[in-house]
């Protein structure tokens, strides 16, 4: 029987547990999150078999899953190479940014400790374990940072997580923060940015943000997510973020730029384009 403890029970964790209990691998699921309620909840749903605490069970494991904010998976790294872990053990994590991360992992490797960095492409604007779906990953993109674990140890987990057809892909810790910041942190801070410049604007408008239509709710929805793990997520690919927010600022100035002088012709080009890539996008996930 192969045991699984997952350390982080938010929306990300639970989804996994949940996903794992649906698999031909039927692993014991121990569950670690300092919050009582979701704890108690996942337990008395049956999504995790037992609550523990990380260090405690540590050694029970045949795979450990950290699911919580990059800068805690960071701690819990280095937590790890102070305790007894079984010899096949692997370690993983679901971290946004995987450069500090896999350079933390080091000190597990050196210890001959399996570690494979990871990051579903998935989430929700929702949060907790309360949120967690067994649907959440359904054919999304998984990414892999090969560190030290074996194959036989990569398929091991990917049938854990046989039931959501996921996208396997492998990446290097450089090049996945570079393309997450731009597919997922930045849009992020964007929204996060709407709403809070259309707050401040109108916040002494009588209708305000009340009048609010779906165009600016799900252009925003993203800005609903969990401000704890957005900054650490922040902090922790700072140098990709604040490069690609200068391009999208130097954008954002030539498109100013056509408005005031009423070219209409880079507007439209400006519109087309997106169009384009985003029908490509809705076709793309219809084909998956």
């Amino acid at each position: 029987m192969t045991t699984v403890l997952i350390s982080g029970l938010g929306l990300i964790g639970s989804s996994i547990a949940r996903i794992m209990k649906k698999s031909d691998v039927q692993p014991t699921i121990l569950g670690d999150d300092p919050n009582d309620d979701t704890g108690q909840f996942l337990l008395g749903q049956g999504i995790i078999d037992e609550r523990v605490t990380l260090l405690k069970a540590a050694s029970r494991a045949d795979i450990i899953v950290l699911a919580g904010p990059v800068s805690v998976i960071i701690k819990q790294l280095a937590q790890l190479t102070t305790v007894e872990l079984k010899q096949n053990v692997l370690v993983t994590d679901v971290g946004s940014t995987k450069m500090q991360v896999m350079a933390t992992a080091k000190r597990l490797q050196k210890r001959q400790i399996a570690f494979m960095g990871g990051h579903p492409m998935a989430g929700s604007h929702k949060t907790g374990g309360r949120a967690g779906r067994e649907d959440l990953f359904d054919h999304a993109t998984y990414f892999i940072v090969d560190g030290s674990q074996t194959p036989a140890q990569t398929a091991q987990f990917k049938a854990c997580l046989k039931p959501a057809q996921l996208r396997w892909v492998n990446v290097s810790a450089e090049a996945h923060d570079g393309l997450v910041s731009e597919i997922s942190h930045v849009p992020h801070v964007l929204a996060a940015n709407l709403v809070n410049t259309a707050d401040h604007q109108l916040k002494h408008d009588a209708v305000g943000l009340s009048a609010a239509a779906g165009g600016f709710k799900s252009a925003t929805r993203i800005a609903g997510a969990d401000p704890t793990m957005w900054t650490a997520i922040m902090l922790s690919n700072s140098e990709a973020i604040s490069d690609q927010l200068t391009t999208y600022m130097a954008q954002l100035k030539e498109i100013q730029s056509a408005i005031e002088a009423h070219d209409a012709d880079k507007i439209y080009q400006f519109f087309e384009h997106a169009k384009t890539v985003r029908e490509r996008l809705d076709q793309e996930g219809e084909t998956q």
